[in-house]
């Protein structure tokens, strides 16, 4: 079912039904509230969109909203989930980026990070009222933490992942 056809159709019911409210209140002398009605019913085409569309919100290949999806890491240095689950894999990260920074921002959501074991990886959590798991054991409810992995090189290669948690949840998966 494709709600594009279904937009015209509830925006001409919206307006004749908000119509037919105000002509019962000076006719009729009904007093029918029309902010509420219009709230209500613009809600309820919300949900009904979400259940039948998904996420009709646009954003960004590098956000997630209202969604659940694997986001694959590119050019951007930095990653939003937001109100959704993301899962964000390092371990597919080229070569030639090894040497990389990285902004991962998790808002009232879930965020999963796979990362592999002896991958030289930096990874630093400020967490506010949420819940991050760490590959170490190590889990923050309010603060920051800095979890190191693998060896760097002399060069100093490696990723350095600033990962931002509100209000939502972060676990890593090693393998």
């Amino acid at each position: 079912m494709r709600l594009g056809l279904l937009d015209g159709v509830f925006w001409g019911v919206f307006l004749i039904i908000l119509g037919l409210c105000a002509i019962f209140k000076t006719v009729f002398h009904i007093n029918v509230s029309l902010l509420r009605i219009g709230f209500a019913l613009l809600i309820i085409y919300i949900g009904v969109s979400m259940l039948f569309n998904g996420s009709s919100w646009r954003t960004d290949r590098n956000t997630v909203l209202f969604d659940d999806r694997e986001l694959v890491l590119a050019e951007q240095d930095e990653y939003n989930v937001i109100f959704g689950r993301g899962l964000f894999d390092l371990t597919a990260l080229p070569a030639q980026n090894r040497t990389r920074r990285l902004t991962l921002n998790v808002v009232f959501g879930e965020g999963v990070i796979k990362i592999k074991r002896d991958a030289p990886i930096t990874i630093k959590v400020n967490s506010v009222f949420s819940g991050a798991r760490l590959p170490d054991g190590n889990q923050i409810t309010i603060g920051e933490y800095t979890y190191r992995s693998g060896e760097k090189t002399e060069h100093k290669e490696g990723v350095l992942v600033e990962v931002n948690v509100v209000f939502g949840s972060l676990v890593f998966s090693e393998e």
